[in-house]
């Protein structure tokens, strides 16, 4: 990690701590070294930096280019590894830059779904993250994040922030000779989407 990152990190995991009650699980679930995607359910705008918190590495994320439009929180989360990410369209940009990433051995966080998820209850997986995945080669790490969307609660302790990880998706085990490479893709963010379900029954 970086030293501004690290400091960062030190700083949100005592705050989570002591004033959310933060609890993450199956960090050392994680490569320490090379390309890996984390994979994250998504329910509030919290969530890269409560993610980050129960991962042991310096992540780059995608966030909407409207988060940008204010150059100076544009600013500081460029610094803290922030992807611009055009919703409305295909971005292919920012996907070709989190594939440049993955390649050169960061961590990248991706959010399956798309968009925040309202209810909290998981929505319908997008074919992204499989298909970086695939292009890479690199581990996925399906993670459970609960707590974000209700920040008085788990201020007031009445809930908790949690951030649990899984045992990676390797892209690679669910290749089926006779199916296309979109068929592929689906497959492996189906598999990453089925184990942060899991995640969330055992939560």
């Amino acid at each position: 990690m970086r030293f501004h990152y690290r400091v960062a990190y030190v700083i949100l995991n005592l705050v989570g701590r002591l004033f959310f009650g933060l609890v993450t699980r199956g960090g050392e679930l994680v490569p320490r070294t090379g390309g890996v995607i984390i994979a994250s359910n998504h329910i509030s705008y919290c969530d890269p930096p409560v993610v980050g918190c129960g991962v042991p590495r310096e992540l780059h994320y995608m966030a909407k280019e409207e988060l940008f439009k204010n150059p100076v929180f544009g600013a500081i989360i460029r610094s803290y590894n922030a992807i611009p990410l055009k919703r409305s369209v295909g971005d292919m940009g920012a996907f070709r830059k989190a594939v440049k990433l993955i390649k050169q051995g960061r961590a990248v966080l991706m959010f399956p779904e798309g968009t925040r998820s309202l209810s909290g209850k998981l929505l319908k997986p997008k074919a992204g993250v499989g298909m970086i995945g695939v292009m890479t080669s690199a581990p996925i790490v399906p993670v459970y994040v609960e707590g974000t969307n209700s920040l008085s609660k788990a201020f007031l302790r009445k809930r908790r922030f949690r951030v649990t990880c899984a045992e990676p998706v390797i892209p690679s085990d669910y290749r089926d000779e006779a199916e296309d490479a979109k068929g592929h893709y689906q497959k492996v963010t189906d598999e990453v989407m089925r184990r942060i379900a899991s995640l969330a029954k055992e939560s």
